[in-house]
């Protein structure tokens, strides 16, 4: 070890070997909070070439690989990394290419299938770059700059003030952070449970939404990003903007209400909550309802939440966000539930999938606050009337930006997404449309004519074609658009 030392109370700083930094009296761990390893090609290949150019200099010299944050875990008998695990895990994969074995005192585990893809196609970028450059050797030379913190409030303010190095932390990663951070208050072996128990839905979360063959993507980002937080700040009219990574953080952190119990929570009226007033865990996945004890299944997308709801620390906020995810799922990407979400599916294949990338963001979101407040009555018939209303933004302008969305919102008489997260029937909502359908400019006989023969037109072009094709085959169609066919030169259905 260096002479390089300085050590308060809780806090100790020290410049380490490689081998020195794993062979500690604790091995190295992660802990729930760790966010999957993440590391793409490009970010290997560019610590190998690093290390290939450093390994060609002088034999004596040392490599200098940035800070490694460690909190130490006398009860648990661990060092856990906090910031460092991408560097570690991509080191881990090179020290077993060339040695044959991991590295002794590392013992990391992965528990997302985001971080088991990633570590695959890390060992076959080692494997590719071979020969290397460099041997084992190369390991003796490395040296990082540690900070080990003894309390946990030190570690997590560390965490959510430092970088992984080439790959800052997303504000869910920091939500992740901070609530599990929440699950505090009990014995240890109840909190390692509840922390055990979210860790694992955060998972579920995290591989949610539509994804490509073997391609796993982390969806939480975009599930925080695209759905919850515009479902909770997309009301009035006067200050819709787009989400930033503070506005997140501010959401679901700083707003988020103090949990009463780590493994209980209040619950609201809504159309998923006719009965109870509390959520509690049991052991299991399963959920059970008080006053009147109903136990539902492990299905979280039928977890008696609302969108709009309060946020509570902890258990709540990871229960809220997987519901949220496996509402998504159901109505969107898993196998449909029942004929009229398959219908309504045949319809967004044909129409939506073709409107621009902006207004079909808008039509998602309105989605799942639709589906959140009634479930699957009168789908098909709410989709096909909304995507009228989007679809006439579309074929009324050449060029769709990303504020076209927030400009409707804004310019309609009331807010689209209140009117469907304060409506209490299905109709309240079909009547707001028709009004906003009846304002539209997209349908004039004139502009639909314009859009057929000019070719400048394409994309307006492409996407009208996608609306009649569906139409002329429709048996099913919205009620009260009989202009809007006649323009379209469907008025024959």
């Amino acid at each position: 070890m260096n002479a390089c030392h300085d050590r308060c109370s809780d806090v100790s700083v020290e410049v380490m070997g490689f081998a020195e930094l794993c062979k500690q009296a604790y091995s190295l761990k992660l802990d729930h909070y760790q966010r999957p390893y993440v590391w793409g090609r490009k970010k290997v290949q560019q610590l190998l070439a690093d290390l290939s150019k450093f390994s060609a200099q002088d034999k004596e010299q040392e490599y200098y690989l940035g800070t490694v944050l460690l909190h130490r875990d006398d009860t648990r008998k661990a060092y856990f990394v906090i910031d460092g695990q991408q560097r570690l895990s991509s080191l881990a994969v090179l020290f077993y290419f060339l040695d044959g074995a991991l590295p002794q005192g590392l013992e990391f585990h992965y528990r997302s299938p985001l971080s088991v893809e990633n570590l695959l196609q890390a060992q076959k970028v080692v494997a590719d770059a071979a020969p290397l450059e460099f041997d084992s050797s190369i390991f003796s030379r490395l040296r990082f700059t540690v900070i080990t913190v003894d309390h946990e409030d030190l570690a997590f303010t560390f965490f959510d003030t430092q970088n992984n190095r080439g790959v800052p932390l997303g504000a869910t990663d920091l939500l992740k952070a901070y609530h599990l951070r929440a699950i505090n208050d009990g014995d240890s072996a109840q909190v390692e449970r509840v922390q055990h128990h979210c860790a694992r839905r955060w998972e579920a979360v995290q591989v949610a939404g539509p994804q490509s063959g073997k391609q796993h993507r982390d969806f939480a980002p975009e599930l925080f990003q695209h759905f919850l937080w515009r479902a909770r700040n997309w009301c009035g009219q006067k200050r819709i903007e787009r989400e930033d990574h503070d506005g997140i953080l501010a959401t679901f952190q700083e707003q988020s209400v103090r949990a009463e119990g780590i493994d209980n929570l209040p619950l609201y009226p809504g159309h998923s909550n006719q009965l109870a007033s509390r959520l509690s865990l049991p052991h299991g996945d399963d959920y059970r309802l008080d006053i009147k004890p109903v136990h539902v299944s492990a299905s979280a997308a039928g977890l008696p939440f609302s969108l709009r709801q309060p946020i509570h620390e902890g258990l709540g906020f990871f229960l809220y966000a997987q519901k949220y995810a496996a509402l998504l799922d159901e109505v969107l990407h898993g196998p449909a539930p029942d004929e009229e979400v398959e219908r309504f599916r045949k319809f967004y294949r044909s129409v939506v999938g073709s409107n621009s990338h902006y207004l079909r963001e808008l039509f998602n979101l309105a989605l799942l606050m639709y589906v959140d407040r009634f479930g699957y009555e009168r789908l098909l018939e709410f989709a096909q009337q909304i995507e009228l209303v989007l679809g006439g933004l579309r074929l009324a302008k050449q060029y769709i930006f990303k504020e076209a969305p927030l400009k409707y919102l804004r310019d309609a008489d009331h807010n689209l997404l209140d009117v469907i997260s304060g409506a209490y029937r299905p109709q309240d909502v079909m009547d707001f449309l028709e009004g906003e359908l009846a304002r539209s400019d997209g349908y004039s006989a004139a502009g639909i004519t314009e859009i057929r023969k000019n070719g400048e037109h394409r994309v307006q072009g492409a996407y009208l074609q996608a609306v009649q094709d569906y139409y002329r085959k429709a048996q099913e169609l919205p009620a009260g658009i009989g202009s809007w066919l006649a323009a379209l030169g469907l008025n024959d259905k």
